[in-house]
């Protein structure tokens, strides 16, 4: 094997690139905490609007769910799908607020990841009515065992 020709990164580079990208993404991960509580019942109104939209978030079906929600469903879906977008150092903002719009494979990127968290959200719903009479049913069969 050979070794590498590449010459080593200027001096203090390695550590402002790393100091950056820690800076950057305490920012970010920290974005919910930052947000008061006017600021989060806006981005509630502001997501709800705009994934609802032709241009919004995945389907018609997906977008008919989002505007069925109410107000305690929105923002709790929007405060969980806020806090996955901070785990991977994006604010959800920057999407609803067009803020990606320059860079079109990106906002479609966060655009597919926003949609399919929501596809996944809608998919527990639908199935939580089925899920409880599973745990009941299960429990249930626990019980019988366990006096048997």
């Amino acid at each position: 094997m050979t070794e590498s020709t590449l010459n080593p990164p200027p001096a203090g580079l390695k550590a402002e690139l790393k100091a950056f990208a820690n800076d950057l993404g305490g920012w970010v991960g920290d974005g919910m905490r930052r947000l008061g509580g006017a600021e989060r019942r806006a981005l509630v109104v502001r997501f709800g609007y705009w994934a609802v939209q032709k241009d919004g978030l995945g389907d018609e079906g997906l977008r008919a769910w989002i505007a069925e929600l109410g107000e305690d469903g929105l923002a709790a879906l929007v405060e969980q799908l806020a806090r996955f977008c901070a785990d991977f150092e994006l604010d959800l903002a920057w999407l609803v607020d067009g803020e990606l719009a320059d860079w079109p494979s990106l906002e479609a990127a966060v655009r597919q990841l926003a949609t399919h968290y929501c596809i996944a959200c809608k998919g527990a719903v639908d199935a939580d009515e089925a899920l409880q009479q599973f745990r009941r049913r299960r429990l249930w069969q626990h019980q019988i065992k366990a006096v048997t």
